[in-house]
């Protein structure tokens, strides 16, 4: 029997993979993005809320909703995917920096909260985070800074709920094949193993799809 799962992107699609292995693991799903699908109420399989990462009242909204239909969220997964900014800082816009903080960094500790909130509620819950990094040895500053804020996150959560009910773990990869890197999460999922949990793992580093690093 499937799970209530939502699953978070800043940007859109999300990525077939993983979509279709929640989808044929028979979930109830939830997708929550900043731009819904032009046939969003006619899906068939999940359903698509539209969130906007800049606003904490959109999170809590984003929240509300499911648990008006679904009660209690047994899983979350929160995906940041690189962006395209390869310009050195000093040439990159203020603005465009100012987006990216408020996306990938106030969006995900806005979303983070309500879902924390919402396990912290009904005393137990899984979060799992997805950075898809810069696929480049020398990352752009700005992307680094953005991944790096993620990632630390990921670290601070996994100590500060390392004791509780709440289960919170990362998988991070850096290459250009994005796809190959989802595709060997949904394979780790399948494994069901419960002792990887509090920690960021890299699936496909030497040692087979479960070798693992620890911060």
């Amino acid at each position: 029997m499937g799970k209530t799962t939502l699953l978070i992107s800043r940007r859109n699609p999300f990525p077939s993979v993983l979509l279709d292995f929640f989808l044929d693991r028979g979930d109830t799903l939830f997708l929550a993005s900043p731009t819904l699908e032009e046939n969003a109420d006619e899906i068939e399989g999940y359903r698509h809320l539209a969130w906007n990462p800049r606003s904490p009242i959109s999170a809590r909204n984003t929240m509300l909703t499911i648990e008006n239909e679904a009660a209690v969220i047994d899983e979350a997964y929160l995906l940041y995917e690189h962006g395209e900014e390869s310009r050195p800082l000093h040439q990159v816009p203020g603005t465009i920096i100012d987006i990216s903080i408020d996306t990938a960094l106030r969006g995900g500790l806005f979303i983070c909260k309500e879902i924390l909130n919402h396990f912290d509620t009904h005393s137990r819950g899984d979060l799992t985070l997805l950075l898809a990094g810069y696929p480049s040895s020398v990352r752009p500053s700005l992307e680094s800074a953005m991944e790096g804020a993620f990632r630390q996150m990921g670290s601070a959560l996994f100590q500060v709920y390392g004791e509780s009910r709440i289960r919170i773990r990362g998988f991070e990869d850096h290459r250009e094949n994005a796809e190959d890197f989802y595709r060997e999460v949904t394979e780790i999922l399948r494994a069901n193993d419960d002792k990887r949990w509090g920690k960021w793992m890299r699936p496909g580093e030497r040692g087979g799809i479960f070798s693992h690093f620890s911060r």
